[in-house]
């Protein structure tokens, strides 16, 4: 395989001087910042059945140069905790750790980490000639024990796949035993918008979660790799992907991410779970069902020849606002066909600016709404629901289900 990717984007430094085992199809890379729970989720990787092929597992054990000592001297500790687990731990997994400490306080971060191992694994799969997959996890995250079999199976079945969605579920209890209600929430909210998106017939609705994506590795070199993003990185990452075509989601195991409070990142579970507990954010409420209805319309006159000027007003205000429809009306006078200005239409129209799109209808027209009353107007739309009230448990389960069959 070519290196051109090296080059131009990689991460200049490499890590592991081991070969890789020539057979080896899939990696684990894993970001490990001021991590003290990181042996169990090792423990739930190593509990995984036996896969086909050898697994590597890489650490990446990161800080910037600019944080306290406290936090490198965790560093080190937890080289050391992973090193007496792996010599004290038989498994079929091969694990590496990436020391990449002090790094420039500039970039450092969750998307820098992750690019520093998924190059790493880039890198050692080339070296064998092989079309690896690179299998991103987190370091508080748990597994099913069929978790890397099916990851394996799934990419080896289906060769033209360029990229995956692994189905997640968090906890659903605190340590006491009692209900958090907290994550329901906060992931019915996420369940909710992917498939208010399927709803209205976009095609790249899947869920960005950090710690249940994976890419082929060829994939990953020619989008130009994970981006150096502080938070958000998944996000961004997997909407360079999924308009490729032959992106999947893979339900037939699990990943368990953890639903704990955290400030690391400006945005995400943990973040949210810190800002529902001091109140400054509302996890009560999510996105008004009718802006959907809007963007459903808005899709649905893609194959009209009239489409730019049909296009619904405060879709048309946004377009305008964000400077977008000169670059639609670009789009529209170079297709050749309409097929040729749908497939350029949703090319363009990526998750980014869709996501843009629904936060310009919640700030200027259809303000959230509670979470439950939206999360149930979907259901009744598609017809999964009729007018019994349901709880947020009862919602997530049924929103759960739907995700598990897509």
């Amino acid at each position: 395989m070519s290196n051109l990717y090296f080059e131009r984007y990689a991460y200049p430094k490499r890590f592991i001087k081991e070969p890789i085992t020539k057979s080896t199809i899939v990696s684990v890379v894993i970001p490990v910042y001021k991590e003290e729970n990181l042996i169990s989720t090792l423990k739930s990787l190593i509990a995984c059945e036996k896969t086909a092929f050898p697994v590597e597992v890489l650490l990446v054990i990161n800080h910037p140069e600019n944080v306290g000592q406290e936090v490198k001297n965790q560093s080190i500790k937890t080289v050391h905790e992973i090193n007496n687990f792996i010599n004290e731990t038989p498994s079929e997994l091969t694990f590496h750790i990436i020391k990449a400490f002090d790094l420039p306080s500039k970039k450092a971060g969750v998307g820098l980490a992750r690019k520093i191992g998924m190059d790493e694994a880039a890198y050692r799969f080339n070296s064998i000639n092989q079309d690896g997959v690179i299998l991103c996890f987190d370091a508080d995250s748990q597994c099913q024990k069929n978790y890397l079999q099916e990851v394996e199976k799934h990419f080896s079945n289906n060769t033209n796949c360029t990229g995956a969605s692994i189905h997640y579920e968090h906890p659903l209890y605190l340590d006491n035993g009692e209900i958090n209600e907290a994550i329901i929430l906060y992931e019915l909210h996420l369940r909710y918008y992917i498939q208010a998106l399927k709803f209205t017939g976009y095609p790249y609705a899947f869920h960005t979660i950090g710690s249940s994506m994976a890419v082929r590795s060829s994939v990953y070199q020619k989008q130009g790799g994970m981006n150096q993003r502080k938070a958000g990185e998944d996000f961004y990452f997997l909407h360079k992907i999924i308009p490729l075509g032959n992106f999947h989601n893979i339900s037939t195991t699990k990943v368990i991410p953890s639903a704990r409070i955290s400030d690391r990142v400006p945005f995400g579970t943990g973040r949210a779970m810190q800002e529902h507990q001091n109140q400054s954010k509302d996890l009560n409420l999510s996105y008004d069902f009718e802006s959907f209805r809007l963007i459903k319309e808005f899709l649905g006159k893609i194959d009209c020849e009239s489409f730019i000027e049909n296009i619904p007003v405060v879709v048309l205000e946004f377009l305008k606002t964000s400077d977008l429809l000169s670059e639609l009306e670009k789009i529209k006078s170079q297709s050749k066909n309409t097929d040729h200005f749908r497939n350029r239409f949703f090319e363009w129209f990526n998750g980014f600016k869709m996501l843009k799109l629904v936060h310009y209808l919640r700030d200027n027209h259809y303000p959230e709404k509670e979470l439950i009353m939206q999360s149930s107007e979907l259901l009744r739309e598609i017809g999964l629901q009729k007018n019994t009230e349901l709880t947020a448990l009862e919602l997530l389960e049924i929103y759960r289900a739907l995700d598990a069959e897509d």
